[in-house]
């Protein structure tokens, strides 16, 4: 399968590309800085930014699936997310691609009670402006008529994957820590059985919160503020 991946250089991003390799998926990534992507055989980078539609065009044509993992990122627009993820949902439907596989988070739509109180309370202050532009992006992948898949992960953590979480549209567990790689495989199989298609999965662990998941939150919501 030949998968493009907008978002490629952030640590889910590069998780999601490593394994697909690793599975024999041939990816193509967009990115402003092809000399920070690993290359390989199975690797090729366009070099461009998400807001260019010739750029995201080049990055989707004769592809077989996309894979959406774009964040806030410094030297961008506050609305970045949504607006990319416009360009990408016009590209596929142009050129014929289906299937859209979109990482958001969880606080988002249905998910808002399945985050703890603090985390809400950041959402709708420091986070309130990234939050509602996760949420506009969230609602064009709806709108479209592209066979979606929008992920809603718990707190991503840099540790190793375990293959021990939990996923479904009506699970009632908290955000809790859960690996990028993790995160990453879950990606994956989504694509590969087009699981989940029009429907927004939660995806978290049962692990408990303890006080360096809750620093690593924290510092993580400082850097979003300032980037």
């Amino acid at each position: 399968m030949e998968l493009a991946v907008f978002g490629a250089t952030g640590g889910t991003g590069r998780e999601l590309t490593a394994q697909a390799s690793n599975r024999g998926h041939d990816i193509r990534v967009l990115t402003r800085s092809p000399a920070t992507i690993s290359t390989g055989s199975a690797l090729t980078t366009v070099e461009g930014n998400v807001l260019d539609p010739d750029a995201v065009s080049a990055t989707i044509e004769g592809v077989d699936a996309v894979c959406c993992l774009l964040g806030r990122t410094p030297n961008n627009p506050d609305d970045i997310v949504s607006r990319g993820t416009a360009r990408i949902i016009a590209a596929m439907e142009r050129h014929g691609v289906e299937r859209l596989v979109v990482l958001t988070s969880m606080g988002l739509g249905s998910s808002t009670s399945a985050v703890p109180w603090y985390v809400r309370l950041a959402n709708a202050t420091v986070l309130a402006d990234l939050m509602a532009d996760k949420a506009r992006q969230e609602e064009r992948v709806m709108q479209s008529d592209l066979d979606w898949t929008i992920v809603r992960p718990g707190g991503l953590t840099d540790e190793p994957g375990t293959g021990e979480y939990v996923h479904g549209v009506d699970t009632h567990v908290t955000a809790g820590p859960i690996p990028r790689a993790d995160v990453a495989e879950f990606l994956l199989w989504v694509i590969e059985t087009e699981g989940y298609v029009h429907e927004t999965p939660s995806l978290t662990t049962r692990r408990d919160i303890d006080i360096e998941f809750l620093w690593d939150q924290a510092t993580g919501v400082a850097r979003r503020v300032v980037g």
